[in-house]
């Protein structure tokens, strides 16, 4: 059985992995530290003293001996006093030395020896409260040599304490440094891991979802997809599913609806369209001007409602996947010229200027002649359509950026379409604010185009000019799909 986390437990497990390195380098650093701090404690309060005592002994031991001499051979009572003071200088360096040795149990036999060597051959030198006879109750030459080297020896001794300690102390600063790059470069490394983490199991599925609504909200294209990154990814994969599922069988339905709709109205349609027809031919006998006037008037609106029932069945036969393209290879020049030409009347009665922007260099297109040239004739009449008076439409072309793709740009300059609604526009029945209620259509022409040119592996899109109008730019193939 496979444990699966979610979120809150990932997040939480890189939380507690973070903390776990942090406390773990900082317990590390502050015991070394501590350490280096009890050192420093140890050099400063112990060895140092000690080596000061040591020179505090050697100097009294000299001044006793150096004093005795002078006391034996000029009989002055002031070097007896000399000889107290540096016997008491040295008896209190004494003290602290061995009691400081003691409690730091290091160099503790050397200064033990001393202390007893001076005890034992004190006893007797001097009667407390009682001057000495001159001349005379003290140590001998050896001795005084023996008390030197114990010094000397414990402070050669201190001295080496000194230099472990300091080796410690070093070494306690390397590790302390070492371990803290170490837990660094740990932190470093877990950081990356979690941003790698966090990208895969958040990030990606947030962008994989995206991606999908994206595709439902632009292309209306509706797929499952599979979040991985925990259960709180999977209900929301579930959700969003669900709701795909539903937005295409209504899509589905609409679709039927409108198909079977528009081929139940088109028949009858026709029906009157050529009785209509008849009558205005006077096939049933002769008519007046004002019959002639009104029928006319009705066989307009025939055809207008004709054409809308086409744009209806266009979309029906797109959305359809039972579709079959038979492409084949077509002169773009004269694909572009043909569908130009279709509005040249159109745009002079509108005083448009329509013009194309020849490049010289244009490869073929390959594709169903009647399915492009909708495609061109869908943008130049909506171009020219909402162009003012005096206004131009521009056709051009170019190489994309993609291999095998042809640009092409169709400019106008009306009023441009509003920021809001430029992702909409290619929306099935979307008209815009602007076109509502006062210009013909029903919202079918960019949807048609842009079904048109994402089936041959093209993109469509529209922007704002700087000046005035709008830029459609769509994508079309070069060499032949699969």
């Amino acid at each position: 059985m496979s444990l699966k986390l979610g979120i809150k437990q990932k997040l939480s497990l890189i939380f507690f992995l973070f903390f776990l390195i942090f406390s773990g380098t900082v317990s590390i650093l502050l015991f070394n530290v501590q350490r280096m701090v009890e050192t420093t404690e140890k050099i400063v309060i112990k060895n140092n003293k000690i080596d000061e005592f040591t020179e505090i002994l050697k100097a009294s031991l000299l001044d006793m001996d150096a004093n005795h001499k002078k006391l034996k051979i000029l009989k002055k009572d002031r070097y007896s006093e000399y000889f107290e003071q540096a016997e008491k200088r040295f008896e209190g360096a004494l003290d602290q030395a061995v009691h400081l040795s003691t409690s730091a149990k290091s160099g503790d036999k050397i200064w033990r020896e001393l202390e007893y060597s001076y005890t034992r051959h004190r006893t007797g030198l001097w009667d407390d409260g009682t001057p000495p006879e001159i001349g005379s109750k003290w140590v001998t030459e050896q001795v005084v040599s023996r008390w030197i080297v114990l010094i000397s020896q414990a402070k050669r001794q201190n001295q080496q304490e000194i230099e472990r300690a300091l080796r410690g102390l070093n070494e306690r600063s390397s590790i302390s440094a070492r371990n803290g790059l170490y837990g660094f470069f740990i932190s470093i490394v877990v950081g990356f891991v979690g941003i790698w983490f966090i990208t895969r199991s958040i990030l990606t599925p947030l962008k994989t979802l995206a991606k999908a609504l994206k595709r439902i909200s632009i292309d209306k294209l509706h797929q499952s997809i599979t979040l991985k990154g925990g259960e709180e990814f999977n209900e929301l994969a579930a959700s969003y599913n669900d709701m795909s599922r539903q937005l295409n069988e209504e899509e589905n339905i609409r679709n039927e609806f409108i198909a079977t709709l528009s081929h139940e109205i088109r028949t009858p349609l026709s029906s009157i369209g050529e009785s209509v027809n008849m009558i205005t031919e006077e096939v049933f006998g002769p008519i007046n001007d004002k019959q002639r006037k009104f029928l006319k008037i009705a066989s307009v609106e025939i055809k207008r409602i004709k054409k809308l029932l086409n744009y209806l069945l266009n979309v029906s036969v797109l959305e359809s996947d039972v579709r079959k393209k038979k492409s084949a290879r077509l002169g773009t020049r004269q694909l572009v010229q043909s569908s130009v030409e279709i509005f040249a009347s159109f745009a002079e009665k509108k005083k448009v200027t329509l013009a194309v922007n020849d490049t010289g260099e244009c490869p073929d297109l390959y594709g169903v002649r009647e399915e492009l040239q909708q495609v061109f004739v869908n943008l130049i009449g909506n171009a020219i359509k909402f162009s003012p008076e005096g206004g131009s439409v521009m056709v051009s072309w170019m190489k994309d950026k993609r291999k095998n793709f042809l640009l092409f740009q169709v400019s106008d300059t009306g009023p441009g379409i509003a920021d809001d609604e430029l992702t909409l526009v290619f929306t099935k029945y979307y008209r815009t604010k602007t076109a509502r209620g006062h210009l013909d259509g029903v919202g079918l022409g960019l949807a048609i185009s842009r079904k048109i040119v994402a089936s041959y592996g093209g993109m469509i899109l529209v922007t704002n000019n700087e000046s005035s109008g709008c830029t459609f730019s769509f994508t079309l193939p070069t060499r032949p799909l699969g």
